[in-house]
Formats: C-alpha cells, structure tokens, sequence
C-alpha cells in the first residue's frame, strides 16, 4: 500500500512538480530525458532567426538547447508548474536576461501568445497529462506560423515498459493515433518519425505541419 501510495504521488509530481519533490523530479528529468531531448531539438532544424515554443518545458534543458540555435530569435515556453517556470529560468538565466528566452507559466489548451507567430514548437513527455489533446493541438496550430513545424515526442503504447500504461496516465497512444489527432485538429500533413534503430531511448516523435 505504501508502495502504491508512493508511486500515486511521484505521477501527480511529473504532472506538475512541486516544491522540494519537485525539485527533485526536475533533477530526474533533466536526467533521464537528455538524449530524446536532443533528438526532438535535432528534428525542428532550427533555424537563427526563429521564433521556437516549447509546451511543458520541465526543468528547461531542451529549451537551453533551442536556444543556444537562436540566436536572433526566441525560445519561449510555458509549463503547468510553478516549480518548474523557476527551475527552468535558473537554468536559463543568462539568456532570459538578455531577452532571448521568455518561459511563463501556462497550459496547453490556452497558449498566452497571439496567433501565427511560432516557427517552430515542440512538446516532450506531455501528450499522457493532457485532458483535452485536440484543443491542446489546436491552440499549437492556432500559434504557429502558416507552414510551421510542430515535433511531438512521447513514448508510445506499444513501447510501454510492461505493456501497460500506468494506471495513473490515462493519454497513452500509438503513434498514428497521434497523427490522426493532429490532421483532425486542422495540420496539413503530419506523420511518426521513429529515429535511428540505435537511438538509446524507446520515445518516437510525429511531427506536423500547419
């Protein structure tokens, strides 16, 4: 039972990290997650004079990692968590002062930016925490510039260490279900990017157009 208990509230934390546990969520993730974050960043070809979103930025290493690409541009996110709009700045600190990364907090169904004015966005291990992931899409599409490019990376259903989804991660999908959601959330063109067969991480990206 403790073991359950334990497990329940470390899924609520990578939802939205908080406080000391979120902090210590930030580590894990910064962690764990580097080489898929690479590929992801590798995947938009950033260019220096883009305009790059990322949703649900974490700890903000991916972010670090747009940014050190622009270099006329801006790199701006937005995360759920308190706790990780301030980790994320710490670590990016140096180019928030000098304007080239803007990270606040918010949620993927309302995107506080105007319309057509993204480049490039990218999202990572947030697809299963999404409640509503055809208007999370839609607002994506609603801020990107006509002809932009959107990377969604997750670990996909079949790939599921066990076979099964967590009980508590309910937005687990197979790649072309994610595909289909976004065509039906008005991208032109979107299709499941796998990566190299020796990538040393199982997550599979499906990339769109607007």
């Amino acid at each position: 039972m403790l073991q359950a208990a334990l497990e329940t509230f470390l899924a609520s934390q990578y939802r939205r990290p908080t406080g000391l546990a979120g902090q210590f969520i930030a580590r894990r993730m910064a962690r764990q997650h580097q080489p898929e974050n690479a590929w992801t960043i590798s995947l938009l070809t950033i260019q220096p004079a883009d305009r790059v979103l990322e949703v649900g930025f974490g700890p903000g290493v991916a972010i670090q990692m747009a940014a050190a690409q622009v270099s006329q541009g801006l790199v701006a996110g937005v995360d759920y968590s308190p706790t990780m709009v301030s980790v994320a700045r710490r670590r990016n600190a140096r180019a928030v002062r000098a304007g080239r990364v803007e990270l606040q907090r918010g949620e993927a169904t309302r995107l506080p930016f105007a319309n057509n004015i993204f480049d490039k966005a990218f999202t990572i291990h947030t697809l299963y925490f999404w409640k509503e992931p055809g208007q999370a899409l839609q607002e994506l599409r609603r801020v990107l510039k006509p002809a932009g490019k959107l990377v969604l990376t997750f670990l996909a259903r079949d790939r599921w260490p066990g076979g099964e989804p967590a009980e508590t991660i309910a937005g687990v999908y197979t790649g072309q279900e994610v595909a289909q959601l976004m065509r039906e959330a008005g991208f032109v063109r979107a299709y499941v990017d796998e990566g190299p067969q020796e990538k040393p991480f199982r997550e599979i990206a499906v990339v769109a157009i607007k």
